[in-house]
C-alpha cells in the first residue's frame, strides 16, 4: 500500500472515532438534561400522637418549562393507609433562572395507632419536543402515630360502678326558662317596635383588574404639576400607597402595614428578576425619605420615578399571572 494511501485510511479512521466520541458526549449531555429532574415527598415530622397533625409535601425540581411539562401529579384521596388528609394547598410553582419548581403540601392526621407508610408517589414529566414521557417515583415516607397514655394524668380515675340515687322532680328550672323566653319576647317586640328602617349600603364593585385600577390612579397622578415641596411630598405620598394598595389586592398581604424591608421579603416570590427588586425598594426607600423629610427630589426626577413604578408593576403583574396560569392548569388536570 502507499504512502498516501495508508495516510488516507488512518485519517478516515481518525475521523470516525472522533464522530463517535462528540457522538457520545452528546448522548451523555441529552441524557442528563433529560433525567436532572427529581421529585421528593417529605414530613415535617415522622411521629405523632394520636390527632395530631403532621405535615407532607410533595416537590418537583428542576423543570424547563420551555422544553418540558408535568404530565401527571398525584392525586390523594381523604385518607391513606389509616391516614386522614384534613386540608391541602394548591400546586404552587417557583420560577429561579429558567428551573421551575413545584409544591404542594398535605395536612395529615391519625386516629390509629402504628406505623403507616405513605407512597412511593409517580410523577411523570413530558418532553415537549419528543412527547417522551419520564416517569420519576419518590421514596416512601413513615408516619409514626403513638397512642396516648392517659393512665399518668391527674384527672384520670377508673371507671366506677351506677349509683342509684333517688330524684323528685324539680319545677323551679322549668319557671325559670318560661320566665325567660316570655321576657325574650316582650324584649323583641319593643325593639322591633322602636327600631327604624335601615338602609343597605350598596355593595361596591371594583371595575377592571387591580393592575387597571393602579394605573388609572398614576396616570391622573403624573398629570398634576409639582411646584411647591409641599405638592413633591403629597406626590411621593400618593405614589406609596397606591403601590401598596395594589400589592394588597393581588397577593393579599398587609402592605399597607409594612415597613420596604418587610413588604419585599413578601414579595420575593413575584419579584424574582434582582434588578427589577433592587430598582422598586429604591423607590420605596425615596417615598420614605420625602416622606420624613430626609431628602427633597426635582420634579422632574419624582416624574421619572412614577414612570418607573408603572414600567414595574406591569412586569410583576405578568409574573404573577404566569405564576397563578401555571398553578391552574396543574390544579385544573386533577
Amino acid at each position: 500500500m502507499k504512502k498516501s494511501q495508508w495516510s488516507m485510511v488512518n485519517g478516515q479512521r481518525f475521523g470516525q472515532q472522533h464522530n463517535k466520541t462528540i457522538y457520545y458526549f452528546l448522548f451523555l449531555f441529552i441524557s442528563f438534561k433529560s433525567f436532572s429532574q427529581s421529585a421528593t415527598a417529605s414530613l415535617d415530622r415522622d411521629k405523632i400522637l394520636l390527632g395530631e397533625q403532621a405535615l407532607l409535601q410533595f416537590s418537583v425540581n428542576n423543570v424547563d418549562e420551555a422544553a418540558s411539562f408535568v404530565v401527571s401529579w398525584p392525586h390523594l384521596n381523604d385518607t391513606l393507609n389509616h391516614i386522614d388528609i384534613l386540608k391541602h394547598t394548591s400546586i404552587d410553582t417557583i420560577d429561579v433562572n429558567g428551573q421551575v419548581t413545584y409544591q404542594q403540601s398535605f395536612t395529615l392526621t391519625s386516629f390509629d395507632s402504628g406505623n403507616w407508610q405513605l407512597g412511593p408517589f409517580d410523577f411523570v414529566i413530558q418532553d415537549r419536543a419528543s412527547g417522551k414521557k419520564i416517569q420519576i417515583v419518590t421514596q416512601p415516607v413513615q408516619l409514626t402515630v403513638l397512642p396516648v397514655d392517659v393512665s399518668s394524668m391527674k384527672d384520670y380515675h377508673p371507671i366506677k360502678e351506677i349509683i342509684d340515687v333517688q330524684t323528685s322532680f324539680n319545677w323551679i328550672p322549668f319557671i325559670i326558662a318560661a320566665i325567660a323566653v316570655v321576657l325574650a319576647v316582650i324584649i323583641l317586640l319593643i325593639i322591633r317596635h322602636r327600631k327604624k328602617k335601615m338602609t343597605v349600603a350598596p355593595k361596591i364593585i371594583l371595575k377592571g383588574t387591580p393592575l387597571e385600577r393602579a394605573l388609572e390612579k398614576l396616570y391622573a397622578l403624573e398629570k398634576k404639576a409639582l411646584i411647591s415641596a409641599e405638592e413633591i411630598k403629597n406626590f411621593h405620598a400618593e405614589t406609596d400607597i397606591i403601590t401598596r394598595q395594589y400589592f394588597e389586592e393581588v397577593v393579599h398581604i398587609k402592605a399597607l402595614q409594612l415597613t420596604a424591608t418587610e413588604l419585599f421579603d413578601g414579595m420575593r416570590l413575584y419579584m424574582q428578576d434582582a434588578s427589577l427588586r433592587k430598582k422598586f425598594q429604591g423607590v420605596f426607600e425615596m417615598n420614605a425619605a420625602v416622606k420624613f423629610a430626609k431628602y427633597m427630589p426635582q420634579p422632574n426626577e419624582s416624574k421619572n420615578t412614577l414612570k418607573e413604578i408603572i414600567a414595574s408593576l406591569q412586569k410583576i403583574s405578568e409574573s404573577i399571572n404566569q405564576a397563578k396560569n401555571n398553578a391552574d392548569k396543574l390544579v385544573s388536570k386533577y
